[in-house]
This record gives C-alpha cells, sequence and structure tokens, in this order.
C-alpha cells in the first residue's frame, strides 16, 4: 500500500524508535493525559501486531531503516539519532 500511496518513493534513511508495546502504551497514557486517540485506544494485540509489522520493515530494509533503542533515556535516545544522522549523511554535517 506504501508504494502505491507514494508513487513508489523511499526515504532515504528512516529512524525507528523501537520500544516494546506496553512501553509505548504506558508513555502515551503518562503524558497525554486522557487525550487519546482511535489508535492509542485499540488493544495490547493490534499494537504488537502494528510492532511485528515494523520489524518485518527493519529486517527488508536494513540498509535505510535504523533500529534505535528508545527505552533509554531521552539524552542517550537523541544521541545516538544524531549520531546515525551523522554517519548516514554526512553531507548535512559539513
Amino acid at each position: 500500500m506504501n508504494q502505491f500511496a507514494t508513487g513508489g518513493l523511499n526515504p532515504d534513511l528512516t529512524l525507528y524508535l523501537d520500544v516494546p508495546v506496553e512501553v509505548g502504551l504506558a508513555r502515551i497514557r503518562q503524558h497525554r493525559q486522557n487525550q487519546f486517540d482511535r489508535l492509542d485506544q485499540e488493544t495490547v494485540e493490534f499494537h504488537q501486531r502494528v510492532s511485528a509489522a515494523y520489524q518485518r520493515l527493519l529486517a527488508a530494509n536494513p540498509e535505510r531503516i535504523i533500529a534505535i533503542d528508545a527505552t533509554r533515556e531521552l539524552a542517550e535516545v537523541t544521541a545516538e539519532c544524531l549520531a546515525v544522522l551523522k554517519a548516514k549523511l554526512p553531507a548535512l554535517w559539513q
């Protein structure tokens, strides 16, 4: 479906901020304070299926999609994201 919707275009680089489903849902509950959208209200099983689909995309596109362990402190995650960007897109940092 993505190929059709984007006319076959793909980003050069995607950073996938990876957290277990339960951690992601807990963060939503903690930070949104009762302002949940339709996807936030889906079942854990739904979110596990979505996560599995992203894992398949990661496996199929390791040169383009980089997983970042987002269970760590924000500063660590941000630093790793910046390091990946600098390594993968060095022309942007010159």
